[in-house]
């Protein structure tokens, strides 16, 4: 007999909130291991062109080490981690993930051909699957629902701080040991300019990782309880009956997050490559470039974003946060079309910078409504699946459908813009209907 998920029975708030104190430094430092996370997961985009050359990799093998890698692991591990979330010490979780990335971050300073730097990716995957879910799930416990915009979006600024520091950083990084001779280090031998760069990204994370482990999680909140009043024990199969039952919900967030993700992935993996091939920047100057536009747009979009979803949502507009993520989708639509084949490389630059701004607009958003409509025990889960179905989408058809385009159908990797611009075609349409379509589910429903 299949039992029934209770719907609208939950706790009272329970414990007390931490103070603002304890909760704002939780906060601080849950986004700085995301925008770590960002750096070990995206320096690897800068360094597309000495890898290919020193592995005599193909564009799809890149590919598959840029997104595919990355986000096989990350995906396989997202429910099992989302799960542990729900039910476990999430402190120790992350702890335990930021270990494991950073390792395998310096790891990957160490990979002699494809299949090393595969498996190192796999693991840096697997690690920073443990982060958000367990992340957001402790954030939303230490502010009540009508607080909870602000820390949630300056959880997310990570994405762009992290991607943004992942390219200064890493160009100034590249610049440094580039001028260097390959350094011989002890019982590994010579390492070159790209290998050295991976060990030393690799290192910060782990100290953040030990202060951590210091700090106390707050007590859970907004339990589904049974009608006696003992917490819900959840399966894994109840929650997907629970976002089943309620697909009109979370089944346009889902598809129109998947398709973000596309674009993101592809951006990311082939902006850098894009300037080096087609405009003759080198490294540094597209890293300087690119990372600065993601740390000043990204949380300017986060910051924006999230003030027009409470605006919306304070006026009385139920689809208040959908409705501004329908809005930033709208951003996204000239630069994902312009940036990949306009001539004047400075020009596209200004293109670029409204991917970011909208795609920020979309993330604080749309979580903050997730989080909203999702139960405590289930949030993790939830939040992981959606993960993993961002992940699968934008691992493999960002840069991987890129490079099969460019490497099969143009067979020139000097038209991988137009690679970009066709996948940036197939994808724009479809994000900007799932948002709208979002934003009439939740005024429906008067979520």
């Amino acid at each position: 007999m299949t039992r029934q998920v209770p719907e609208e029975v939950r706790s009272a708030e329970g414990d007390e909130y931490p103070s603002p104190f304890r909760a704002w430094g939780m906060v601080v430092l849950l986004t700085i291991a995301y925008a770590i996370s960002f750096v070990d997961r995206q320096i690897i985009n800068l360094m597309v062109e000495p890898i290919k050359a020193d592995l005599q990799l193909s564009d799809t093998q890149i590919s598959l080490l840029l997104g595919f890698a990355f986000g096989l692991f990350y995906t396989i591990m997202g429910i099992p981690l989302g799960r542990a979330a729900d039910k476990y010490n999430r402190r120790n979780l992350i702890v335990g993930g930021m270990t494991l990335w950073c390792l395998m971050t310096a790891a990957s300073g160490l990979a002699r051909n494809f299949t090393q730097l595969f498996i190192a990716r796999l693991g840096i995957g697997a690690g920073e699957a443990a982060l958000s879910p367990a992340a957001l799930s402790v954030i939303s416990d230490s502010f009540p629902p009508e607080k909870r915009t602000s820390p949630i979006g300056f959880y997310n600024s990570a994405i762009y701080i992290g991607s943004g520091l992942a390219m200064l950083l890493g160009g100034a990084i590249i610049q440094l040991v580039s001028s260097a001779p390959p350094f011989d280090a002890p019982f590994i031998g010579e390492l070159l300019p790209w290998q050295t760069t991976f060990i030393i990204v690799g290192i910060p994370g782990l100290i953040v990782a030990f202060i951590i482990a210091l700090t106390r999680e707050p007590s859970r909140k907004d339990v589904l309880r049974e009608q006696d009043g003992d917490a819900t024990e959840l399966s894994f199969p109840d929650v997907v009956r629970y976002v089943w039952i309620r697909r009109g919900i979370y089944g346009p967030i889902f598809v129109g997050m998947a398709v973000v993700a596309v674009v993101n992935f592809m951006f990311l993996a082939w902006i850098p490559t894009l300037y080096i091939r087609l405009h003759s920047w080198d490294v540094s100057s597209i890293g300087y470039a690119f990372g600065t536009i993601l740390l000043i747009f990204g949380p300017l979009g986060i910051a924006l974003g999230g003030r027009l979803g409470d605006y919306y949502a304070l006026r009385g507009d139920a689809g208040g946060h959908t409705k501004a993520a329908y809005a930033g989708s709208l951003f996204m639509v000239p630069g994902m079309l312009l940036t990949p084949i306009f001539p004047n490389a400075t020009v596209a630059l200004v293109g670029l910078a409204l991917i970011p701004f909208g795609m920020a607009f979309i993330t604080v958003n749309i979580v903050t409504a997730i989080l909203r409509v999702t139960p405590n025990q289930l949030r993790g889960q939830v939040y992981a699946v959606l993960l993993m179905v961002m992940t699968m989408a934008g691992s493999t058809l960002g840069p991987t459908g890129v490079a099969l385009i460019t490497d099969y159908v143009f067979k020139d990797e000097m038209m991988i813009g137009y690679s970009m611009l066709t996948v940036a075609i197939g994808t724009a349409f479809f994000s900007n209907f799932a948002f709208y379509r979002c934003m009439r589910t939740f005024r429906e429903l008067k979520l």
